[in-house]
């Protein structure tokens, strides 16, 4: 039997690479490297949340690094901090980090600023570059 539990990412949410229409996404688009994400729920609030990265090939491994922060009161993003951090090798592959919302802790000079749980910006930076046909994404843990 499973856990019953809020989930709080209810699809999978594409930080990185194509964004097909949909009935939450009226038009198709493609999201980069470091675009910051909105996405409406506060991640120190889940139980566990799950980072997939994938891509095809590439000429260099690459590390895909998943960056959250909280939303401040003016509107503007806090301080960031470092959810996870995974690597590729360069044939490719699929990469999945699962995060615990409550190991979370913002950043000290954010303490102030806002009330947890708060942490609903995300975003996620790959180095070197970016393969074509990259996809990065949140989602929700099969387990809850």
């Amino acid at each position: 039997m499973t856990t019953q539990a809020t989930r709080l990412l209810d699809a999978q949410t594409v930080l990185v690479g194509w964004i097909n229409h949909s009935a939450t996404d009226c038009y198709e688009h493609s999201r980069s490297s470091g675009d910051v994400i909105n996405l409406g729920t506060d991640l120190d609030a889940s139980c566990s949340f799950v980072l997939v990265a994938s891509h095809a090939g590439h000429s260099d491994a690459v590390t895909v690094t998943l960056e959250l922060a909280p939303l401040l009161a003016d509107g503007i993003a806090g301080s960031w901090i470092t959810a996870a951090a995974v690597a590729i090798p360069a044939a490719g592959g699929k990469v999945e980090a699962s995060i615990s919302g409550a190991a979370l802790l913002l950043n000290p000079a954010d303490s102030e600023l806002v009330t947890p749980p708060c942490l609903r910006l995300a975003r996620a930076v790959i180095s070197p570059s970016t393969p074509v046909g990259m996809c990065v994404a949140l989602t929700a843990n099969q387990g809850l």
